[in-house]
């Protein structure tokens, strides 16, 4: 069973737990209070580390109100009414968290056909095997694909990444935001293999069809705009309709 399938079972079994703690079937609530403690911090932490901010905040809400340590004094329909707040957030947090990975998906097979099987062999492409291993696999942290095109043999890197839409920057400029580590690693990757290593950016529309679609090479990222990519560089990369 993977994470992402694993993730699912664990939330579905507690939103049952939870429905029948409003119903009255169940009175586990200690069980209860230390599932939903669990639980939330994970989705805490995941929420962050995928600059879900709201999320994270609201989770964390959660983590503290079920806490099995100290009880806040709420009236029966009180916990009712949190149980329900709590089944729904953790319904709509699923939703939007599996839809987000279906996006990014379909974005990468979007970036694969770019590059068609008869001009372009597809050297490589990472598998997230440490999803199925649960332990850390070191290629699974290089670009998404490696391509090698036929007509010359060159061979270059993709790593691919899809945004709905455009944030606001610091500086109140649009672009989206970029991890520094993660861009380390990238461009570790291009010095030590020797090849020229891209990041395909989609941004807005249908992942299968964003707007936008800009490859930028890794070294003009991490050496200028390491944490945050101003829409004027992506749009400065972005492909014609014809490429």
């Amino acid at each position: 069973m993977s994470d992402n399938q694993v993730l699912k079972v664990t939330i579905a079994s507690l939103v049952l737990l939870l429905i029948l703690a409003i119903v009255g079937v169940s009175e586990s609530f200690n069980f209860l209070r230390w599932s939903v403690l669990s639980v939330s911090l994970i989705l805490t932490s995941i929420s962050f580390s995928s600059k879900r901010y709201r999320w994270g905040i609201v989770f964390l809400i959660f983590a503290i109100l079920f806490n099995p340590w100290v009880r806040p004094s709420f009236s029966k329909m009180e916990w009712v009414f949190a149980d329900v707040a709590l089944s729904a957030s953790l319904i709509f947090w699923l939703f939007d968290y599996f839809q987000n990975y279906h996006k990014g998906l379909l974005f990468e097979r979007l970036v694969q056909n770019k590059f068609p099987a008869n001009k372009y062999v597809l050297v490589n492409s990472t598998k997230d095997l440490h999803k199925k291993l649960r332990r850390f696999v070191e290629s699974d942290t290089n670009p998404d694909f490696v391509f090698r095109e036929k007509a010359t043999g060159k061979t270059f890197a993709v790593e691919c990444k899809y945004r709905s839409s455009y944030i606001s920057g610091n500086l109140g400029d649009e672009g989206i935001w970029w991890k520094k580590d993660q861009g380390e690693r990238y461009l570790h990757y291009a010095k030590e293999n020797n090849i020229p290593t891209y990041i395909a950016i989609g941004v807005e529309g249908n992942p299968k069809s964003p707007k936008t679609i800009a490859f930028i090479p890794i070294e003009i990222i991490q050496k200028q705009y390491f944490k945050f990519i101003p829409r004027k560089i992506i749009d400065q990369y972005h492909l014609l309709p014809t490429n």
